[in-house]
């Protein structure tokens, strides 16, 4: 019995457009335009992002080739493709995370709602955090010669405008992480597109999401660094993610399980993570707010055990026994 072709993940949405929903022609001036910023990096030519846009009016796509979120699809006729029905959407640019939410309310008001119980709050981007040894002599005042030596930066800074002439500035550091992939590049989807107009065509790559790259080598060391930091400050850190990056997660257990409202939890966390989810229509929706520690995301983030005794010697058994496996298995010499 032949088996049934396996999805491949392909593009979903594409410079800010749900590719199911484009026109054939569309699709390839897209497809043009994204081959042609892959091979020159020019990014100058790039069409209005409508998520970054909501917020810096005007802007433009700032990722080359314009690929926002990924998804799984099944293979059709004559080489068209079909999104796998109840799959997550992956968010592969972090600039995704800006599209108002269900309801207009937008990411910063939500966050800032928890945070800091204000409605409107001073958003701040890329504000730098860590400086090298090196620089301790830098212009104190920011100058260029000092910031050219700044290494780290906090993605976002939500303030509460009414404690600007306070004696205690209040602010939360937001992290946004979007997942990388792994596997084949994005190139052969851009030609396969720009060589004519066409419906969804089924993945030519194969590739898929690398939580490990995402989460524990590129978060878990930016949480291990900032955190305790601006724990000491007595300020809290937020991470934006996706469902299914939250799904990829080891459970994260409640900073205070017996608390009685926000406050508490807030007041008693390190960590406060926010997950948003995508509907049918692509549209981002508020998931789920969860109030944690530093270890906890540590080990959340992990998202490995270690294999009992009787399984790590069954699965040594076999490696041995296994003659296929002789590039792993030798006989020392005496």
């Amino acid at each position: 019995m032949a088996r049934a072709p396996i999805p491949r993940y392909g593009i979903a949405e594409w410079f800010g457009n749900d590719i199911t929903t484009m026109t054939p022609d569309e699709r390839q001036r897209f497809g043009q335009l994204a081959a042609a910023q892959d091979q020159t990096g020019d990014i100058s030519n790039a069409p209005l992002c409508p998520f970054l846009s909501t917020l810096v009016p005007g802007a433009r796509c700032n990722k080359a080739s314009g690929v926002c979120s990924i998804r799984r699809f099944s293979p059709g006729p004559e080489g068209a493709g079909t999104p796998v029905p109840g799959d997550k959407i992956v968010t592969v640019c972090p600039s995704r995370f800006l599209q108002p939410l269900d309801g207009g309310k937008s990411l910063f008001v939500w966050i800032s709602e928890k945070m800091l119980e204000a409605d409107n709050p001073t958003v701040v981007k890329e504000t730098p955090f860590l400086r090298k040894v090196s620089d301790s002599t830098a212009d104190d005042n920011g100058d260029d010669e000092g910031e050219g030596k700044k290494a780290g930066r906090i993605d976002w800074i939500l303030v509460n405008p009414t404690t600007m002439d306070a004696g205690e500035l209040e602010w939360c550091a937001v992290e946004t992480q979007a997942l990388y992939f792994s596997g084949d590049k994005m190139r052969p989807e851009f030609d396969a597109y720009a060589a004519a107009p066409s419906s969804v065509l089924f993945p030519v790559g194969r590739r898929r999401p690398d939580y490990r790259s995402s989460g524990p080598k590129r978060l878990s060391p930016q949480l291990d660094v900032k955190v305790p930091v601006l724990r000491n400050w007595g300020k809290k850190v937020v991470v934006v993610i996706d469902r299914y990056f939250y799904d990829n997660m080891n459970s994260l257990a409640d900073a205070y399980p017996r608390a009685r409202n926000d406050q508490e939890r807030r007041d008693n966390s390190d960590v406060v993570w926010f997950i948003v989810d995508y509907d049918d229509a692509l549209n981002m929706t508020a998931s789920a707010v969860i109030f944690t520690t530093l270890e906890s995301s540590r080990r959340a983030l992990n998202a490995t055990e270690p294999l009992s005794k009787a399984d790590f010697t069954r699965n040594l058994k076999q490696v041995i026994d296994d003659s296929s496996r002789a590039n792993k298995v030798f006989k020392a010499s005496e």
